[in-house]
């Protein structure tokens, strides 16, 4: 003896939405992941350049590799071979990181507008040497001084993340 009951109506409309909706989101990440593919190289120099534009100094990147299940629903994307050097380096040749992880996750809507907001940045991996010489100079003036006002608007919405790192 079997018994045949059927779905309710509405359970078979919520289950066909749901499904819907994983499927666009699939269909979007899938997206993402061949755009940021194929523009790896501009990708890679627009973050460079957003990174670097408030150092005194250098931040060079080996290269990238995208991570999107990672920093979901935002979009990851991990930096290889990453150092940041103050203007000063050649002469007293302390590199203040040298991480051979750096992850950057990336607003997922700014990236669909072709331009690239930084909403969180994590390290990995790395080596962090802080130096001050005689006179009271340190690499950490790489970072340029801001207002106070708008360095706690940054730690709002930034964050930081170190792992293995000394």
């Amino acid at each position: 003896m079997t018994i045949n009951r059927k779905m309710p109506r509405w359970s078979k409309i919520t289950l066909k939405v749901i499904g819907i909706l994983i499927g666009l989101i699939l269909i979007i990440f899938s997206g993402l992941a061949l755009y940021v593919n194929s523009n790896k190289e501009s990708l890679l120099q627009t973050i460079t350049q957003k990174l670097n534009k408030n150092l005194n100094g250098t931040l060079t990147i080996g290269s990238m590799e995208p991570t999107f299940l990672r920093g979901f629903p935002g979009v990851s994307i991990k930096l290889l071979k990453v150092t940041m050097r103050d203007s000063l380096w050649k002469n007293h040749q302390h590199t203040l990181l040298d991480a051979k992880e750096l992850e950057v996750s990336v607003n997922t809507l700014s990236l669909l507008k072709g331009t690239v907001e930084i909403k969180k940045i994590g390290i990995n991996n790395a080596a962090i040497y802080l130096f001050t010489d005689s006179n009271g100079y340190s690499n950490t003036a790489i970072f340029r001084k801001k207002d106070k006002t708008k360095r706690k608007m940054i730690a709002n919405h930034h964050h930081l993340k170190y792992e293995n790192s000394h």
